[in-house]
């Protein structure tokens, strides 16, 4: 690079390595372990004076490399709330356009069915959660003892906010626009269960969909098709079922729905 560099503040510069390492580990996929996440190559691609790079990562406890390593690992991580966003939004909009021209039950099986497959296709071409399942089966690989204590819980603590976010911006709207309520037996666990069900049935098809797996998980045929199309996912199908588990209708059962 030629010319003179902008001054940038210390957050400016660690957002440009962040992004760096970002991009680095995303264009890796963890293929070289989190030794994708460099400092020195960050600099490098993000063109920062050294010396402010490390003096922007400064800590007593860990070294500029660690502590960058763990910023970039929580950016990516972090980011796949974007996803999320994103089917919630489109869920919403789905919602606003159909609940005028359908009967309750037809409306709901229509979400399910167009909302979980949506789900699905965007968190398999996600790189960041792709990069999530690989980032915890590195960490977990290791023997115990030799596992870092601060990244483990940190990404447990990241499973677990992500949960309270999508059951309180997505599941519990979506309950009370279709008046459903947990069954008695789970109470308010209800969502949670339900969350990790889902979160766990999710990361598993993610990983067939990886292995070029999409044509037996897409296209088939359900009972009660909405509009005739055999166009159900197997994920779809499934959220159908995690959902009928856990809730049930305010008034009438699932058959009178």
């Amino acid at each position: 690079m030629t010319g003179k560099r902008t001054r940038l503040s210390a957050e400016e510069t660690r957002e440009r390595l962040r992004d760096a390492g970002v991009a680095a580990l995303r264009e890796s996929g963890l293929s070289i372990g989190l030794d994708a996440v460099n400092l020195e190559q960050a600099i490098r691609d993000a063109d920062v004076s050294r010396s402010s790079a490390y003096a922007a990562w400064a800590s007593e406890r860990y070294s500029p490399q660690e502590q960058f390593q763990r910023s970039v690992l929580k950016h990516a991580v972090e980011n796949r709330k974007v996803t999320l966003d994103d089917l919630t939004s489109k869920t919403a909009e789905m919602y606003e356009t159909l609940v005028e021209t359908l009967p309750r039950r037809e409306l709901f099986r229509e979400m399910i069915r167009v909302a979980a497959h949506e789900n699905m296709e965007a968190t398999a071409d996600s790189i960041g959660w792709r990069l999530v399942i690989a980032l915890r089966a590195s960490l977990h690989s290791a023997a115990e003892e030799e596992r870092d204590p601060d990244l483990a819980q940190w990404m447990n603590d990241s499973a677990v906010s992500l949960r309270e976010y999508t059951i309180s911006t997505l599941y519990k709207p979506l309950a009370a626009a279709f008046e459903l309520e947990p069954r008695p037996q789970y109470g308010e666990r209800a969502y949670e269960l339900g969350e990790v069900c889902m979160a766990a049935i999710s990361e598993g098809f993610s990983m067939r969909y990886w292995l070029d797996s999409r044509q037996y998980l897409d296209g088939l045929e359900h009972h009660d098709i909405v509009g005739g199309e055999a166009n159900w996912s197997m994920y779809s199908m499934l959220f159908e079922q995690a959902v009928e588990m856990f809730f049930v209708p305010k008034s009438g059962s699932w058959d009178d729905f």
